[in-house]
């Protein structure tokens, strides 16, 4: 019964990630979008119901994998980071290519924001989740096809070959995830250095970043750690 459940569940959160996400990006008003995109997308379901699906657990950072970071942590982190960011830039410079990073400042802090959705839910949540009920390797495969599918509400990554190319990616993500023993800052960091130098390198895909979006993105991660000092209050509360 609990497998029925966490599928129904999975299959509800991300049918309802990738509508807030399409309609967002079909809006595209600042205050439309950032109702869709930061408040529902992002608050309400990759942050806020997962927390309250989780309510029942021990010790809902644990869970995450929100801890410290150890040697082997760090390793990973590094080796991930590497692979992944040096194997878009090498062969651009390599070629003579130039990497536009005049692009980069407008993108930082909603891809700072994106970054902790995508992680917060995808590997804290979903892939905890589905390794609790089904095992390892099928919360990888879940993990990293979740991730990729949810992109199916941005208009410019709807592509067979984004799909599948951002499944390797998730895939990527998801193994970091769990050789780090479910490490979500090893998850993140090596997500975001990734999602920069993919918005430099493919910017004409990523929705448009502006000082409206910037400013929006600052509100919501105050809302998220708003969100953090109370749980962790409670937390000790508990204790």
């Amino acid at each position: 019964m609990n497998k029925i459940k966490t599928i129904f569940m999975a299959l509800s959160l991300e049918v309802l990630l990738v509508l807030c996400v399409g309609i967002a990006n079909l809006l595209l008003k600042p205050i439309y979008y950032f109702c869709f995109y930061n408040v529902l997308y992002g608050i309400l379901f990759s942050f806020l119901i997962p927390l309250f699906l989780l309510r029942k657990e021990k010790n809902v950072f644990d869970f995450l994998g929100i801890k410290a970071l150890g040697k082997k942590q760090v390793f990973i982190l590094i080796v991930f980071i590497v692979f992944s960011v040096g194997g878009q830039i090498i062969p651009i410079v390599a070629k003579g290519g130039i990497i536009p990073w005049n692009l980069l400042p407008m993108g930082i802090v909603p891809l700072i924001m994106t970054t902790f959705f995508e992680e917060f839910v995808f590997r804290g949540f979903f892939q905890n989740k589905f390794e609790k009920e089904f095992g390892t390797i099928t919360a990888i495969l879940v993990s990293g096809l979740m991730f990729s599918l949810y992109h199916v509400g941005y208009p410019r990554f709807r592509t067979f070959e984004d799909i599948l190319l951002l499944f390797a990616v998730g895939i990527g993500f998801a193994v970091a995830y769990k050789l780090s023993g479910n490490n979500l800052i090893v998850a993140y960091f090596v997500n975001l250095p990734n999602a920069f130098v993919t918005y430099m390198l493919k910017f004409e895909q990523f929705p448009k970043m502006t000082i409206a979006s910037t400013m929006a993105g600052i509100v919501t991660l105050c809302i998220i750690v708003v969100v953090f000092i109370v749980l962790v209050r409670a937390n000790r509360k508990e204790r």
